[in-house]
């Protein structure tokens, strides 16, 4: 799995992944979900968030 990163990490810090559906938004490929809304937003599988945290080394 690879991100883009848009902030500095500084080693130990916890990343969570999360996968976000492309479903309602206004764009194709942009990121719009914001807390609440319905764009894009988490995919979950039986009910449980597809994601992962991670430390960065």
């Amino acid at each position: 799995m690879s991100a883009i990163l848009t902030e500095p990490v500084a080693k130990g810090d916890k990343l969570m992944f999360m996968l976000h559906g492309e479903e309602g938004g206004m764009k194709t490929g942009i990121f719009e979900y914001t807390l609440e809304a319905k764009e894009d937003g988490p995919v979950k599988v039986d009910g449980k968030l597809v994601m992962t945290v991670i430390n960065a080394e």
